[in-house]
C-alpha cells in the first residue's frame, strides 16, 4: 500500500514486528511508512485520521467492540474498514503441511504455550459475529471478496512467518531458537523441491464502511 497512500501506519503490540517493518520501509526508502508498537486498543490517533484502517488476522485477538468503536472515530467520512483472513500454512493437507503442525504442536508443549490459544477462543465470535459487533458501530457492510494464490515457501520464510503468530513469537522462543529451527529444517527438507515448500492460499477480506457525510 505504500505507493497509495501518503501516510501508512503499521501497528503492532509486539516490537520483532515492527522492527521488521521498519527494517523493509527503510529498505525501500519509505520514509512515509510510520512504525508504531503499541496495542491496537491503545493507538494514540485522532478522529477522521485514516482513509483505510486494515486489520490481519487480528479482528478475533482483539478487543472487538472497542477496535470497532475507535476504527469508527478514526476514519473520516466515507472510509473503510477492512478485516482480511488468510489460510495457515499448518492447516492444510499435505504432507509438509501436516509435518509442520506436529512440530508446532510438539514445541508448544515443550515451552509450555500450548495455552497461548485459550480452548474454545472463538466461541465469543459464534454468539456475537463480527459483522453484528461493526454494525453496532455504525459501520455499513461493503462487501466480502475471496480469492487463492498458489505461494512458494522457503523453510526460513516459514520460520519467520511463526514468529510472527501469537503462540510461538520470539519471546516464547527465547534460547531455544536454534533448536527449533533445526528441527524444523529436519522435518521439512524432505519435503522440499528446490528448497521450496508449495501451498495455495486462501484470501479474504471483509469491507466495512463508514457513512460518508451527507
Amino acid at each position: 500500500m505504500r505507493g497509495r497512500f501518503a501516510d501508512v501506519w503499521c501497528v503492532d503490540a509486539e516490537p520483532d514486528m515492527t522492527e521488521a517493518v521498519r527494517a523493509k520501509a527503510s529498505a525501500v526508502a519509505a520514509a512515509h511508512i510510520h512504525t508504531i508498537t503499541v496495542r491496537a486498543e491503545d493507538l494514540p490517533a485522532e478522529p477522521d485520521s485514516f482513509e483505510l484502517i486494515v486489520i490481519g488476522n487480528a479482528f478475533h485477538r482483539l478487543h472487538r467492540a472497542l477496535i470497532a468503536e475507535r476504527a469508527y472515530s478514526w476514519l473520516k467520512p466515507g472510509g473503510c474498514l477492512a478485516l482480511c483472513w488468510s489460510t495457515s500454512p499448518w492447516a492444510g493437507p499435505q504432507d509438509w503441511q501436516r509435518a509442520l503442525d506436529s512440530t508446532l504442536r510438539t514445541w508448544r508443549n515443550v515451552l509450555g504455550a500450548a495455552g497461548r490459544v485459550p480452548p474454545g477462543w472463538d466461541q465469543s465470535r459464534q454468539r456475537d459475529p463480527d459483522h453484528d459487533v461493526l454494525s453496532r458501530a455504525g459501520f455499513e457492510s461493503a462487501g466480502r471478496h475471496e480469492f487463492s494464490v498458489e505461494h512458494h515457501w522457503t523453510i526460513r520464510e516459514l520460520a519467520g512467518h511463526i514468529r510472527s503468530t501469537s503462540f510461538l513469537p520470539s519471546q516464547v522462543l527465547a534460547d531455544r531458537t536454534d533448536a527449533f529451527d533445526a528441527d524444523l529444517t529436519a522435518e521439512l527438507s524432505r519435503h522440499t523441491a528446490k528448497d521450496r515448500l508449495t501451498e495455495t492460499v486462501s484470501f479474504a477480506y471483509e469491507l466495512v464502511r463508514k457513512p460518508a457525510l451527507a
